[in-house]
């Protein structure tokens, strides 16, 4: 019982520590979405949303990420964040990897 105890909390904490690394490397604004959307993807939480825009940031395939937190859909998108984004209903959400992200 004790190592499956030390194996859950190491996940666990692993798991958190992804979370935060991708939280610290993303700008979130409210009320804006993505128009220009190379690439959609339905099902997805927020953070599952800012890690997809990282994995395309690190080809230069993601400058900018919309989300639907009421449909669950993430909106990708390699335009510069003024020719992409514009306002929208509260449950949207930009998300801008900040500088340096993607290597």
């Amino acid at each position: 019982m004790g190592v499956f105890s030390i194996f859950c909390f190491s996940v666990i904490s692993f798991g958190t520590a992804l979370v935060f690394q991708t939280q610290t490397n993303f700008d979130i604004v409210t009320e804006k979405r993505v128009v220009n959307a190379s690439k959609i993807i339905q099902n997805l939480s927020l953070m599952q949303c800012a890690d997809s825009c990282v994995r395309l940031a690190k080809k230069d395939g993601c400058k900018v990420a919309g989300y639907n937190s009421g449909s669950r859909e993430c909106h990708l998108s390699s335009l510069m964040l003024d020719a992409a984004v514009e306002n929208a209903t509260a449950e949207w959400k930009i998300l801008m990897p900040e500088k340096g992200t993607g290597g």
